[in-house]
């Protein structure tokens, strides 16, 4: 038998593995991994020392698989803040329960406090600021969603009924509201302040900036009083 007839017979085409594109649940999956893996690396490392080989090593992950996804660093990290932009977007859905106007507003704006007084927030937020330059309109799509989420928040709490008109009207004092009770929290946890002593400190700044919000505020059910008659 010579050594042609003793070699192995190939495998039929039909039995051969197929490869090409992964289907779509797979396909999120990975690319899931990947924003997961970049967005630690970059909290981490910072966005200049983060490489995308890292990112394709951590997310095990082809470099054709990422590239293809993220031809760029910047397209990446991009895809990292908007993904959180996104998710902090929908966790602040906050619904108060019923109260008067200075309960509701006090219990939003603790819920506010804790949810974006978090390890991950306040680290993104970090990283946003230091790569505003290179990085303009995600640094204001960042502020404007994250800043504008919350004063939506306040805003429900404050509007008359619920309509879109009340709430509108509500929103400059909502706004107010935000800078006066939660931004300073915010310089504090910049400089490296203690996240949870933060947030304990919240329970006590957002009902002194809600009675100081509400003392402002015109009571319409209540008229001035009339000049007594001399």
């Amino acid at each position: 038998m010579d050594q042609a007839s003793k070699r192995s017979p190939s495998k039929p085409p039909s039995d051969r593995p197929r490869r090409g594109r992964p289907r779509a649940d797979q396909a999120g999956q990975v690319e899931a991994r990947i924003i997961a893996a970049a967005s630690t690396l970059f909290l981490e490392q910072g966005f200049g020392r983060t490489t995308l080989d890292q990112v394709a090593e951590a997310a095990h992950a082809g470099k054709t698989t990422l590239y293809g996804r993220f031809p760029t660093k910047e397209a990446l990290f991009s895809a990292v803040v908007l993904r959180y932009v996104d998710e902090l977007q929908a966790r602040m859905a906050i619904v108060p329960t019923s109260g008067t106007v200075k309960e509701r507003l006090v219990q939003v704006g603790i819920a506010l406090a804790d949810l974006t007084l978090a390890e991950e927030s306040i680290a993104l937020m970090r990283l946003t600021i230091a790569e505003a330059k290179a990085f303009p309109e995600l640094g204001h799509e960042g502020f404007r969603i994250g800043f504008g989420g919350c004063v939506r928040c306040i805003a429900e709490c404050l509007a008359t009924d619920g309509s879109d008109a009340a709430v509108t009207e509500a929103t400059p004092l909502a706004a107010r509201f935000v800078e006066m009770a939660l931004h300073p929290l915010y310089m504090h946890a910049f400089s490296g302040a203690d996240l949870a002593g933060l947030c304990e400190r919240a329970t006590r700044d957002v009902p002194e900036g809600a009675e100081i919000l509400l003392g402002r505020r015109p009571d319409p059910s209540c008229s001035p009083p009339r000049p007594s008659a001399s």
